[in-house]
């Protein structure tokens, strides 16, 4: 019942203060200049990028956004995240619009003082309301949850200690039955190379057994026929050299 009081009270200043902002763009022009440079020079590029340039666009695009923020944390949707927009909205124009160091008037000095506490209250506020969960588990506590819940549903997924021991034999007894397969293949393979090994050294040696004598015929003939082309060329060749004496080409 409270929250549905307070949320609307503190986002009725921000709906007002958003209101007048639209309505009177240009005399909030130098304030968002000054914001809008600051900005540019402490966020990184990728992020300033997103920042309008145009003093008058800054502020109907913050003046917009306030509006839009303070109406969901008054409605009550997403207070949280409401309330945290405003805040990141509110700690620039706070600054620019109290700041009174830059003042020599007493009476203005004055006056942002009280406007700059008035701020920081509003501000502690919507600190409250962004860290505010209604009751309703964070989304912190969501998540670890979430986490354990998955972890509690890994473990129970994964077998028990028998089980293990059991499937870690079962794979033990399977390992040894391919290894003693494949060793037997392995003999079997050796048998039938040396079977076939001695098969053909045999049939080498029947083969030669059977054609030594033709070979060893053969080789005769070859030597007879030899020898007698060489004695055919010796009597050539004396012959030869008979005539040559004769013709005076040799000293007889």
């Amino acid at each position: 019942m409270i929250r549905k009081l307070a949320r609307p009270l503190l986002a009725s200043a921000f709906a007002v203060d958003g209101v007048q902002m639209l309505l009177d763009s240009k005399q909030c022009t130098d304030g968002a200049a000054k914001t809008t440079k600051v900005l540019h020079g402490v966020l990184p590029s990728a992020v300033a990028g997103f920042l309008p340039r145009d003093p008058e666009q800054a502020v109907r695009v913050t003046a917009t956004t306030k509006v839009t923020a303070a109406t969901l944390l008054g409605l009550g949707k997403a207070p949280r995240l409401a309330a945290t927009v405003l805040t990141l909205i509110q700690i620039p124009t706070a600054v620019t619009r109290h700041a009174f160091w830059a003042t020599d008037d007493a009476r203005e000095k004055d006056s942002r003082k009280k406007g700059l506490v008035t701020d920081l209250a509003l501000l502690g506020g919507l600190a409250i309301t962004s860290a505010d969960t209604a009751g309703a588990p964070g989304l912190r506590w969501r998540a670890e949850k979430a986490g354990q819940q998955v972890s509690k549903k890994v473990q129970d997924a994964l077998p028990g200690q028998s089980e293990q021991e059991q499937f870690r034999q079962n794979v033990q007894e399977q390992a040894q039955d391919v290894l003693g397969r494949a060793r037997d293949l392995g003999e079997q393979a050796a048998e039938t190379v040396q079977s076939r090994a001695s098969d053909l050294a045999g049939t080498v040696s029947d083969y030669v057994d059977d054609h030594s004598d033709e070979w060893r015929e053969t080789a005769e003939k070859v030597g007879r026929t030899a020898r007698k082309q060489a004695a055919q060329a010796r009597k050539k060749a004396e012959k030869q050299a008979k005539k040559a004496r004769k013709a005076g080409l040799l000293p007889s």
